[in-house]
Formats: structure tokens, C-alpha cells, sequence
């Protein structure tokens, strides 16, 4: 281990040459009066102090005791020509770690300097822990605060606790009423608390406010204060009105006041007064950001129960209307359609349909939440999603083919799994359906509920589309197919007349996928 800030006071050369040699690997810093010793030690960190019991100027325990005075972790070796036990109750006493006796042996020279350096750091632990922990105790104080008034009042508690304070408040400036009102009190009249009003620049407080500078008042200075006649209680013998502020913007005022003649307010009070506030200010945050994360938390879960964390995300930080979230866009439609479900009803029990339906739910929202669609809405065995909004993908028509596929294979090993357990899930298969074009995508219903859901011709036709496919089939439109080619086998089956649709529609089925792929379906960012 490497020390820094060794300081030795010596003036024998030959001492010093030898203690040097010793500490060759540690950083030691030489004088040889008390003066030079003094300066040094103002000048550096010094934590460990070697120093010569006959120094020209004075003895080097009394320096020792001068430097503990504004530094006092400090460690101390006497040196000293010869040791007995008075000289060493003497100075354990004054405060030395132990005695060097001349000349001085390296070893033993090391051992004490470990000793003494590690008695130093415990000593400036000690010191600092002494400083910090009533601190330590506001801030945990502060930090149990729930709400924004648990804060003014834990602020007004220790303000109270601290100063002695006889009257204490905290004003702060409510927008809505542009002016300070008094948010918690100690010592004043409620009903006087509640009714008290004050504009920015009125009275002491508003001009503290105002102009974000304390102000201290006492009764033997106060009559040459330009707040003099603004003082009507006489019985106030001295007082400090204190700005809040965070993040260089002032939110109220800190009052305290004495009625005791002996107390006088002064610059430390200033001081102190603004690490509690600095605590409070840091609380207060606290709480606002825990409240909105509460909130979003609250509102992201309600909103994930029915659409994909993206949308909700959308609704979340929108920040208008929800009614009036919506837009056209294009996009791709993807239906898929569970067959011979309503025919299973009548020969499994419902609780086991149910159970099984989850189960297809769970497959296909994990796959097009990674896929990067929506699930716009479960419709009972049947299943709508969007691509390529709210969340921007490259070739949204790609992405929903290739989560098609997925949830294809995915489903297979569904059936199999249930058919082990009944032989009535044999009956049921899939069918999917992918169209695109522009469609409404947002918000349609009243206040009270409403759904973000799709609207247009193409969701018509993706459901068609999947209702007329045999089962097992993957059939997309002709437009889905110009964009999926590249990447997938298709066969054309040709033009369908679609039940609510007027035009008959060029449908294709797909199937493997090819090897040599290059198509993309990332998010667009």
C-alpha cells in the first residue's frame, strides 16, 4: 500500500535521510520548524504527521496539538531520543499513535506508519459520519414522504426541531390563484394559516419569492431593515424568510421566527436552512416522478390487458384526447379464424374450450407483438392484427406472412398436444387471411369506452379472404403478394368474389419460404 501526504518535521539530517530511505516508496513531505510544518499542512491533504520532539521553534507535541486543531484525523509518530513510559502515557495522550525512538529502525518505522495511517482514516471516517449523519436522518425523513404535504410538513418538523423556531411556515405559489398560499404551519392560527394570500413582491415573503434572495431579520437590526414597516408583530424578535427552489425555478418560501430576545438569526442559519431545503426540493421530486410512474404504470397495465405495449406506449404519451387519436393509414391486415371451434362445443365441456382458446391467444399475440403488429382484437375464436402502424415497419406485408407462418407451425404443435389429450380437437384447423390498404387506425367509441381498433375495406377482405382459404392455408391479396415473393413460394388461386366486397379480389396462397431470402421486416425507427 501506497501512502500519499506524509509529513515529517525533523532537522537532524541523518534522521532524515533515514526515514526517507525507509519510506522510499511513499510520498513524504520534509520541513524543519513549526511554521514551515503549519504552512504545509494547510497547503496538503496531510493525514499522518512524523515530527521531532526538539524543534527550534517549540516542542513537537505542542505543533502536533496546533495541527490537530483544524485537522483532527491526523496521526502522529513522536520521534524522540530515548522512550520510557511516562514519555509514551504523554503521548498517547495528546493524541500521538506511538513513539519513534533514534535512530529509527525501518521496520519497526513501517509498522506504525501502517498503524498510524489506518488510525487516521478511521479518525476521518468518525469525524465525517459525526458531520453527516444528523443529515442522514432529515434525508430518510424526507424520502418516507408519500405525498407533495407529507414533505411540507416533515420540512416544517425539522425546521422547528433545529432552529427552535416558535413560528414556522411554508408558502407556496399556487398558479390557478397566482399567489403564495401557506401549505403547512407550526405555531399559527389555522383558520389565519388558510386565509393568508400573498402576491409575488407583497410583504417579506412575496419579495423573497420575487426576487429569490433570504432575508434575515433581527430585532436589534431590523429598524434599519426596508422591510421595517412591513413588521407589525412586535413580539418577533427574529426572523428568516427562505426561497424553494428547484431547478432554478423559486416554488415558495421558507418562514421561521423567534419571540425570544436572547435568539439572534445569522448567515449559518442561511446555510443550514438550505441543505434542508435542498433535501426537501430532492423529496418533493421524488414523489412527483413516483406519482407519474405510478400513474403510467397503472395506465400502461389497463391498456396491455388489450393492445400491444407500442400502443399502449401511443395512448400513454399522446397527451390529447384519446377520442381524437386516430388517422388514415395503410397498413396490413391479418385474420386468422380457428375452424370447427363452434362444432367442438357440443362435445367438450366449455371450461376446456376456453383453456384451449387461451392457449392459441398466447401463441399468436407473442408472435405478432415480436413480429412488431398489433393485436387489434380477439373475436371468439377468431383473431384481427395490424402491421405497419402505430409501430413503422419497412415491409409490413413481409412481417405478417412471416409471423403467419410462425403461428401456423406454432398452432400444429398446439393441435397435436390437445389431440393426445381428445380426440375432438382432430377437427380443428386454421385459417389465415393478409390484405392491405388504407384503413382508419385509432380510437372509435364514446368517453366512457372506447377501443383503438381498424376500419376499411381491408379488413373485410382479410377476413374474407381467410373464411374462403381451405384449412391450413396462408391466402393473401395481390398486393400483399408483389412485396412476399421475393421471399416465399406462392401460387396464384385467382379471382374471388368476396362476400361485402364489390370487386372480385386476386388472391394467392403461401408457402415455404425460400432460402435465399433477402426481404427485411425490422422497425423503422
Amino acid at each position: 500500500m501506497k501512502f500519499h501526504n506524509i509529513l515529517l518535521v525533523a532537522t537532524d539530517a541523518a534522521d532524515i535521510r533515514d526515514i526517507k530511505a525507509a519510506l522510499a516508496e511513499h510520498e513524504v513531505v520534509t520541513c524543519g520548524n513549526a511554521v514551515e510544518a503549519l504552512s504545509l499542512c494547510h497547503q496538503h491533504d496531510i493525514y499522518l504527521v512524523i515530527v521531532e520532539e526538539e524543534l527550534p521553534d517549540q516542542s513537537g507535541s505542542r505543533l502536533f496539538v496546533e495541527l490537530r486543531k483544524f485537522r483532527p484525523w491526523l496521526s502522529g509518530l513522536l520521534l524522540t531520543e530515548k522512550v520510557d513510559e511516562a514519555m509514551l502515557r504523554q503521548a498517547l495522550d495528546i493524541g500521538f499513535t506511538g513513539l519513534l525512538e533514534k535512530p529509527v529502525d525501518p521496520v519497526q518505522l513501517l509498522q506504525r506508519i501502517y498503524r498510524a495511517m489506518n488510525s487516521a482514516c478511521l479518525q476521518e471516517e468518525n469525524i465525517r459520519l459525526r458531520t453527516l449523519l444528523p443529515l442522514y436522518s432529515f434525508g430518510e425523513q424526507f424520502l418516507a414522504s408519500i405525498t407533495e404535504q407529507d414533505v411540507f410538513d416533515v420540512l416544517i418538523d425539522i425546521v422547528v426541531e433545529v432552529t427552535g423556531a416558535t413560528r414556522a411556515s411554508v408558502m407556496w405559489f399556487r398558479e390557478e390563484e397566482g399567489c403564495l398560499r401557506i401549505v403547512s404551519a407550526r405555531g399559527l392560527d389555522a383558520d389565519l394559516a388558510r386565509s393568508i394570500r400573498l402576491r409575488p413582491g407583497d410583504q417579506v415573503a412575496g419579495w423573497v419569492y420575487q426576487q429569490g434572495r433570504p432575508v434575515i431579520l433581527n430585532k436589534d437590526t431590523q429598524d434599519k431593515s426596508i422591510f421595517a414597516p412591513l413588521l407589525k408583530r412586535q413580539e418577533i424578535s427574529a426572523a428568516v424568510s427562505f426561497p424553494i427552489t428547484m431547478r432554478g425555478k423559486i416554488l415558495g418560501v421558507l418562514n421561521i421566527s423567534h419571540s425570544r430576545d436572547d435568539v439572534r438569526f445569522s448567515d449559518a442559519d442561511i446555510e443550514m436552512l438550505a441543505v434542508i431545503c435542498s433535501q426537501a426540493v430532492m423529496a418533493l421530486a421524488n414523489v412527483r416522478v413516483r406519482q407519474v410512474i405510478q400513474e403510467k404504470t397503472r395506465v400502461r397495465t389497463l391498456f396491455e390487458q388489450y393492445v400491444s405495449p407500442e400502443v399502449a406506449e401511443l395512448l400513454i404519451s399522446s397527451g390529447s384526447d384519446l377520442l381524437e387519436l386516430g388517422a388514415i393509414q395503410k397498413v396490413t391486415v391479418f385474420f386468422a379464424d380457428i375452424r370447427e371451434s363452434t362444432s367442438l362445443i357440443q362435445h367438450i365441456e366449455l371450461i376446456v374450450l376456453r383453456t384451449f382458446l387461451n392457449e392459441f391467444f398466447q401463441i399468436f399475440t407473442e408472435v405478432i407483438f415480436h413480429s412488431g403488429g398489433t393485436v387489434d382484437k380477439f373475436m371468439g375464436d377468431a383473431v384481427l392484427a395490424v402491421f405497419g402502424a402505430p409501430v413503422a415497419l419497412d415491409n409490413p406485408n413481409l412481417a405478417a406472412v412471416q409471423a403467419a407462418q410462425e403461428i401456423k407451425r406454432r398452432f400444429e404443435d398446439l393441435r397435436v398436444r390437445w389431440i393426445s389429450r381428445r380426440e375432438d380437437f382432430k377437427r380443428v384447423d386454421l385459417a389465415m387471411g393478409i390484405s392491405c390498404g388504407e384503413v382508419f387506425i385509432g380510437n372509435v367509441g364514446s368517453s366512457q369506452r372506447f377501443d383503438f381498433t381498424v376500419i376499411g375495406t381491408a379488413v373485410n377482405v382479410a377476413q374474407r379472404v381467410a373464411t374462403a382459404s381451405p384449412s391450413g392455408n396462408i391466402h393473401i391479396t395481390g398486393e400483399v403478394m408483389e412485396q412476399v415473393a421475393p421471399c416465399f413460394q406462392v401460387s396464384e388461386v385467382g379471382f374471388m368474389k368476396l362476400r361485402g366486397v364489390e370487386n372480385r379480389i386476386s388472391v394467392f396462397s403461401v408457402g415455404r419460404e425460400k432460402v435465399n431470402c433477402s426481404g427485411t421486416s425490422e422497425k423503422l425507427p
